[in-house]
């Protein structure tokens, strides 16, 4: 069986639910913009979690990255022109969305990086998550070969399928205090429930007679 390896951005599937929004949309038609990318962006991860084959046959791995180079020069645009889309600007679950977009852009570094630096702005004017913005942090220092702040990104070592542990951290005897700062679980709690994931997505599928 081919080993499927959970992303660390793919706790988030399926938790970004709408919310009713009580202040009208800066840009409510790129909210719809990147709600749709989203969806693009994660089916392929949601069909192999699923362990379910794509029906014309394709390799999901390559449609999902694929999937990430189309939509690149979107978000790019998408930067010029308004800036971070935040919370005030598109709605939580749109900007929970053009995050997660930017975290898939592993071949763009340099992107990912502008973005952080503008989204530290937006979360100190709480127009962004925190969270989110510790996992681009912990994601443009994997991309850069720099440590890890906060240990999202993850390997999975170990006997059998392997269990998570970080890529990379820096001073790990203080990683739970930087974590709970902004609102985070402690890093052992977060690396059992993404063992647990993985071992769900690896497990064997039942044999149908």
């Amino acid at each position: 069986m081919k080993l499927l390896a959970l992303t660390s951005a793919a706790w988030c599937l399926g938790t970004f639910a709408a919310a009713a929004q009580a202040i009208p949309l800066v840009y409510p038609k790129l909210s719809k913009t990147l709600d749709s990318l989203a969806y693009v962006d994660q089916w392929p991860m949601q069909q192999l979690f699923k362990q379910l084959p794509d029906s014309a046959g394709r390799d999901l791995v390559r449609v999902e990255q694929e999937n990430f180079a189309r939509h690149q020069p979107i978000l790019e645009r998408i930067v010029r022109q308004v800036g971070y889309p935040g919370f005030r600007q598109v709605g939580e679950q749109s900007a929970n969305n053009f995050w997660l977009l930017v975290q898939h852009a592993d071949a763009y570094p340099a992107f990912q990086r502008q973005v952080l630096q503008l989204m530290l702005t937006e979360v100190q004017r709480k127009n962004a998550s925190p969270i989110n913005y510790a996992y681009l942090t912990d994601r443009v220092a994997i991309n850069s070969g720099r440590l890890e702040e906060y240990g999202t990104q993850v390997v999975y070592q170990g006997p059998g399928i392997g269990h998570a542990v970080p890529k990379s951290l820096r001073d790990p005897e203080n990683v739970d205090k930087r974590r709970a700062a902004i609102g985070m679980e402690p890093l052992k709690t977060y690396l059992d429930r993404m063992t647990k994931m993985h071992e769900e997505m690896n497990k064997p599928k039942p044999v149908v007679p």
